[in-house]
């Protein structure tokens, strides 16, 4: 556990003797890290009883606000507050250990407090058992044995306090303290491993798991938890719901757990760090989806009345142009016709051409952006593929190495099937086999004639990319650049101030963009996905899983994705011992 560190350049730590009014406050956060802008200005609040979920695109400083408010950053300007009654917890994406630190050292940090309380009860029995407080000496005011009586007053006060102590120690659960870490160490996959391991021979996950169970054991004051769920199975996830459901601290959580998000927090908070923006939505997931969903639907009425009143203003200045156009001219023979008709047109005309070149200028200075479109695949060209007994791809008898034994799969249009299984079971080599990218050992995969495969691979590959974003999707397409300008930006994945940017430099979400931009572009017959929403924004993943659901085509998509996966749960498909079937 990482506990809050006072003194820490705008950090303030406030011992707040009332739980009722506990809270974590950021104010004007501005954090630069090297070069880069994460946070402008942040200000954000988390109250005693909530659980707040933190959402973003990647890169956009959910992880980096966590570490100013658990006091791990310099800010170059702003203040965080935290106004709780003991330590704050946060646990990181890649938590630590001090050097030497065993599990059962962890452990030990982690109950210190039940010990401490412990004893402290023990002290106080002994001195209502014996009514004096231990202390030795001749002098006024001794008794006969050398000790102290306790007074009255005071015997009351030892009273109170043991009183305090045994409902603390009691309501947190100090007298099953055993059962308890049993427990925890249990339900997140650490109950079989030596307790006297050090911690820096523990896999990634493992740390992370020891880490969360430190923090579930200690429970802090008040939680930071940075992608909690990133290590955990399904059994960890529901148990880890409900301890947090009954949890009464302030809470900030950063993740991409749709489910743990659905069921799990009282609001959710859609970060833009670089911006400046903290959007707060009341509720848990779907309400924020609700509220997402209202708001893009507004977002289209109001560009198309700015489009309507745009058309509409133009067509009033080119009609005032015309009219003065008509009266633009005075014959010498027709002075007084004109100084009584057409002097009054022209000038009416003209003050017609002033006010609609004002207006149409306002509206061109009060543009409203086109909404991006949701994201579609497109449907592929008619030539190819055309199946004469339904089935696109036909894999059968498929050997890899040890992963992959004897794999039969056909794939229709309309199929879709969610693989899963073990990490390291062989899901991304069974893909990387169907997509034509790896040559099996034994068996074979055939496919239609001009079949397009459209394969999302697990991690993207662009480290040796110089170019930048448009001239890259322009390469891989073998497009004009206008032309995969319009398409790069069709459904809002880049903006044109990202078209320069190299695509080395991109963060990992940005990368995810482009593969799924070269996806939907290549408008595949096939989709072969592996982790689809890894590293993309919560919106986007909405996207994306709706644009899946209506492709026409057959389906094969690996995924931890638990959202997707429940959606999915009647076409599940296991990866285990090489082999595939219908999950149990």
């Amino acid at each position: 556990m990482s506990a809050s560190k006072a003194g820490q350049a705008g950090a303030q730590d406030v011992l707040s003797g009332d739980h009722g009014s506990a809270h974590l406050i950021a104010e004007n956060v501005h954090c630069v890290l090297g070069d880069r802008l994460v946070l402008r200005d942040v200000s954000l609040k988390v109250s005693r009883g909530e659980r707040v979920g933190l959402i973003g695109e990647n890169g956009r400083g959910k992880s980096t606000l966590l570490r100013a408010l658990a006091g791990e950053l310099a800010l170059q300007r702003g203040q965080v507050v935290r106004a709780v009654a003991g330590q704050v917890g946060f646990l990181p994406q890649q938590p630590g250990f001090p050097v030497g630190a065993t599990i059962e050292t962890v452990l030990a940090r982690a109950t210190a407090e039940f010990v401490d309380m412990a004893e402290r009860m023990r002290a106080a029995e002994e001195l209502m058992s014996t009514g004096h407080d231990g202390s030795s000496g001749d002098g006024p005011g001794k008794g006969g044995s050398g000790r102290e009586d306790v007074g009255k007053d005071d015997l009351s006060e030892v009273l109170s306090e043991y009183g305090r102590l045994q409902d603390e120690f009691d309501r947190r659960g100090g007298w099953e303290l055993d059962a308890r870490v049993g427990e925890v160490l249990d339900v997140f996959g650490l109950g079989t491993l030596d307790r006297l391991r050090p911690t820096e021979t523990l896999s990634g996950g493992e740390r992370s798991r020891l880490a969360l169970a430190e923090l579930v054991l200690a429970e802090p004051a008040g939680l930071l938890l940075d992608e909690p769920t990133n290590h955990l199975d399904d059994r960890a996830v529901d148990w880890l719901v409900q301890w947090l459901a009954q949890y009464q601290g302030p809470c900030l959580i950063a993740s991409h757990d749709r489910l743990l998000l659905d069921t799990a927090v009282t609001a959710i908070v859609d970060l833009d760090g670089p911006r400046g923006t903290t959007v707060r939505y009341g509720g848990g997931y779907r309400d924020y989806l609700d509220e997402r969903s209202a708001a893009q639907a507004r977002w289209w009425q109001q560009y198309r009345a700015w489009r309507q009143e745009l058309a509409e203003t133009r067509r009033k200045l080119e009609r005032a142009t015309r009219t003065g156009r008509t009266f633009g001219g005075m014959r010498d023979s027709d002075k007084l016709s004109y100084n009584l008709a057409g002097g009054g047109a022209q000038a009416a005309a003209a003050r017609a051409t002033r006010a609609a070149r004002q207006q149409l200028g306002r509206l061109l200075d009060e543009e409203v952006h086109r909404p991006p479109e949701p994201l579609a695949f497109q449907p592929p060209e008619s030539e190819g593929a055309e199946p004469s007994d339904g089935v696109l791809l036909r894999a059968a008898g498929l050997v890899v190495g040890d992963v992959v034994r004897g794999v039969d799969l056909e794939l229709a249009p309309g199929s879709l099937h969610v693989v899963t299984g073990a990490n390291g079971a062989g899901k991304s080599t069974l893909l990387t086999v169907l997509a034509g990218l790896r040559v099996p050992d034994a068996g074979a995969v055939v496919g239609e004639p001009g079949l397009r495969i459209g394969y999302l691979p697990q991690e993207s590959d662009f480290s040796q990319e110089r170019r930048g974003v448009l001239d890259t999707f322009a390469a891989h397409r073998s497009a004009y650049v206008d032309d995969a300008a319009r398409e790069l930006t069709r459904f809002g994945l880049f903006g044109t101030a990202d078209f320069d940017v190299p695509v080395n430099r991109l963060s990992v979400g940005q990368l995810r963009r482009l593969e799924l931009a070269l996806l939907f572009s290549r408008r595949p017959h096939l989709l072969l996905l592996d982790e689809p929403t890894n590293h993309l924004s919560l919106a986007l993943v909405e996207q994306l899983q709706e644009a899946i659901e209506q492709f026409t085509g057959p389906v094969v998509m690996v995924t931890h994705d638990r959202a997707l996966r429940e959606h999915h749960r009647d076409n599940l498909l296991e990866l285990a011992e090489g082999r595939l079937a219908p999950s149990a």
